[in-house]
């Protein structure tokens, strides 16, 4: 499918946040209750590069994974017309795919405080950005990219009185679905 030139009949979900916030884990329950098809797009980049992101990192450094990343996030806008894609933590903030990306559909920001984040991300493994990091790098990171998240049109904090249903509802009212 290609997508419709009526902005109003888009329903590309683009959802963004740092790393550990639950992106893809929301955005698999999210896609099952819309009924819209899910992508990841990290997962698509691996399928793309054969390898993992980090052995890709270490390989060829940021800017090739960039350039990929980028390269993988046009192709997903332009073969879907209907899907939730997932949004790699830094990818709004390289290569001016905020544009694309804000043109195209809806964009959501899950909102975690930086304490929260931190405490989830030094539990996580395979995030080639913040490997060997301090957590004043990391944070340096994190607000460095928080202008780009910023730009979401629904901006959903990451709290207890969150669950996936209240988001697809919230969808669902904003597009008459």
């Amino acid at each position: 499918k290609t997508r419709p030139s009526n902005p109003i009949s888009l329903m590309l979900y683009f959802i963004t946040g740092f790393t550990g916030v639950g992106k893809t884990t929301i955005g698999r329950e999210l896609a099952v209750l819309t009924n819209l098809p899910f992508i990841d797009l990290d997962e698509s980049i691996e399928k793309k590069i054969n390898q993992s992101i980090t052995s890709y990192f270490e390989k060829n450094g940021e800017d090739a994974f960039r350039d990929i990343e980028r390269q993988t996030l046009l192709e997903s806008i332009k073969l879907h017309s209907e899907a939730i894609i997932v949004l790699g933590g830094g990818t709004l903030s390289y290569r001016l795919n905020h544009i694309p990306v804000l043109q195209s559909g809806t964009l959501l920001f899950l909102e975690l405080p930086w304490d929260e984040l931190y405490a989830r991300i030094k539990k996580l493994k395979n995030r080639p950005t913040l490997q060997g990091k301090t957590e004043a790098q990391m944070k340096a990171i994190f607000v460095q990219r928080l202008p780009f998240y910023e730009l979401s049109q629904l901006k959903m904090p990451i709290n207890s009185g969150f669950s996936t249903r209240k988001l697809a509802n919230i969808l669902k009212l904003s597009t008459n679905r």
